[in-house]
Formats: structure tokens, sequence, C-alpha cells
């Protein structure tokens, strides 16, 4: 009888966690990235991960902590990635949604350094909590699941570049553009949604996002409606009603 590789005995091995978590293994499984799996290897999966809810503006870590043991996934709600400016400012440069995997492949990429990044919760959110040692034995298992976290983390760095190239730039309408632009291609990825363009997001939310005043950002998507836009006709939530017309203000 062949003797499984050392990945296969590892990752068999960790299968003695508690009862699976029936909810972590039906989000996983809708997750395309792990698609591919068995279900005994979803079911290992699940069983080793752990949900946490998140309050609005609540930390789940700090730049320059000690790494853990674990990566997120976001399960709802929304999460800023930032970095610290040397003068303590911090500045968004990612922004998670449900699904979104950059968190993980973080952890996975600088597993041995101190966290890159702040995490902060946006609004009010549930992330899921991965091992990354049960993470890593399965991707020796399944090394094509490298193919589509690649394409994920690419996708990401395309946001985090217009977030940053718009945050960099004076103008505060410019700013406002890049971020709900950016929020808006994002949700757009997410199946579940009837209309991909509607953001959840207060004014003042969109302020500390984009480092200005509420008041100017209460200013300025006033005129984005006027120039039909957006929608800010209900409270909390921002509709794109012209996506081509914000990315060009975006681009100035």
């Amino acid at each position: 009888m062949q003797t499984p590789p050392e990945s296969l005995r590892r990752f068999n091995n960790m299968s003695g966690f508690k009862s699976e978590d029936s909810n972590a293994y039906e989000f996983l499984s809708s997750l395309s990235v792990f698609s591919k799996l068995s279900s005994s290897e979803l079911k290992t999966l699940a069983s080793s991960a752990r949900f946490s809810s998140l309050a609005a503006g609540q930390y789940i870590n700090n730049e320059g902590d000690e790494q853990g043991l674990s990566g997120f996934i976001v399960v709802s709600g929304r999460i800023a990635m930032m970095k610290n400016s040397i003068g303590g400012k911090e500045f968004v440069v990612e922004l998670l949604t449900s699904g979104d995997l950059f968190a993980l492949l973080l952890k996975l990429s600088f597993e041995l350094l101190p966290l890159q990044l702040s995490a902060r919760a946006q609004s009010k959110s549930t992330i899921l909590w991965l091992p990354i040692q049960t993470l890593t034995a399965l991707l020796e298992l399944h090394p094509r699941i490298y193919q589509e976290l690649v394409a994920h983390l690419l996708l990401c760095l395309q946001s985090s570049y217009a977030i940053s190239r718009g945050l960099a730039h004076d103008r505060v309408e410019v700013r406002i553009a890049s971020i709900l632009t950016s929020l808006a291609l994002k949700y757009s990825r997410q199946p579940s949604l009837v209309d991909d363009y509607t953001i959840d997001i207060t004014r003042q939310q969109l302020a500390d996002l984009t480092g200005t005043t509420s008041e100017s950002a209460i200013r300025v998507t006033r005129e984005m409606q006027r120039n039909k836009l957006i929608d800010i006709s209900r409270p909390g939530v921002i509709l794109v009603l012209d996506m081509e017309g914000l990315m060009a203000l975006a681009e100035l």
C-alpha cells in the first residue's frame, strides 16, 4: 500500500477538531476558491474555523502586532485595511467586503513577519478565522487553488491602487469618487446583490475614509447627485447611477 504524502497525513490529522460548524461549512462552500474541495476537506476546514462579530469601528488588529495563528475572511459588513504614516495618521489602502480573501492572503504571504496593516470594521461585520496551518496543508494538496488566490490578490491590488491614487489627490471630490468607485466595483462582484451599485455607507463614514469632514462629504455628494452620478435620497445608502462618469471623475 502506497504511503500518502506528508501533507495529506498532516491534513487528515487535523480532522480531530470539534463537530462541524454547519454555518462555516455553508459559507466556505459558497466561495469559488474552495469549490473544488471534497465534502470531507470542507468539513475539516469548517470545523477548524470560528466566527467573530465586530461592532462598527472595532479593530481586528493593529499594524506591527505579532502574527497570530489564523487569517480571516470577511463574511458580512465592510473591513478597512489601513497603513500608518510616519506622523501616526491612518490611511485606508483597501476595503474588504463579503467573501474577500485579502486578509487571509496577507497572512499567508507574511506569516513570519509582524502584521503589515491594521484592520478595522467600518460597519457591523462578521469575519471567519481560519488556521493558517490547516489552510497551507490544504493548498499543498490542491496547488491549483493558488492560481485563484493570485487572481484575487491582483484584483485587490488594483482596487488598493485606485484608493491610494484617489487619496493622494488634493481635490476632495476626486478622493470621494475614487472610494465610491472602488466600493461599487467590489459590491458588483457579489452575486447575491440585486443592485450591484448600491453602497451601504453614511456620509460620515465616507468622510472618514477620504480624510475630509462630514460637511465636505455632504457638499460633494449633493453635487454628484445634481450631476446625476449618484442618488443619496436614502439615509446611509449611496446608489451609483453613472459608473463611467464617476470613474472619469476619479481619474482626474
